[in-house]
């Protein structure tokens, strides 16, 4: 079988739908807060993204007890399931996919990220059942 290439669309919760023949994947990449900084990449492969959805579920149920524990103008972060990080700070409150990037503080922002893994997990099928026909 002859390589056929590789599918790519942006999703509108944030990253890039990435899908092969063989596999699939959601890929961000993170400038740096300035030039001096290198960007950061992560990837969620595609056999993992229902464990994304289920963490960061998990990780907001957290971040909302952590909210009403924590004093007012203190700052707390813990790591959550998948590696996420939980943070309550002036900044970048709410749960991460990363370290403080892509944070959600939000329960829009939440349904609007488990709708677009979810789209992105229907999305992946039907573009390897078309890459499978060429």
């Amino acid at each position: 079988m002859s390589s056929i290439g590789t599918y790519e669309e942006s999703l509108p919760c944030g990253g890039q739908l990435k899908v092969s023949v063989q596999s699939w994947e959601i890929t961000y990449y993170f400038s740096g807060p300035d030039l001096r900084y290198n960007g950061t990449f992560v990837s969620i492969p595609g056999k993992q993204v229902r464990e994304y959805i289920d963490a960061f579920s998990e990780n907001w149920a957290e971040y909302q007890k952590l909210k009403q524990t924590i004093p007012a103008g203190g700052e707390f972060s813990k790591t959550g399931a998948m590696g996420m990080s939980i943070r309550i700070d002036a900044f970048n409150s709410g749960v991460c996919l990363q370290s403080y990037h892509m944070p959600i503080a939000s329960e829009d922002q939440l349904k609007a990220v488990i709708a677009g893994y979810e789209y992105a997990t229907n999305r992946a099928k039907e573009v390897q059942l078309l890459l499978q026909q060429l």
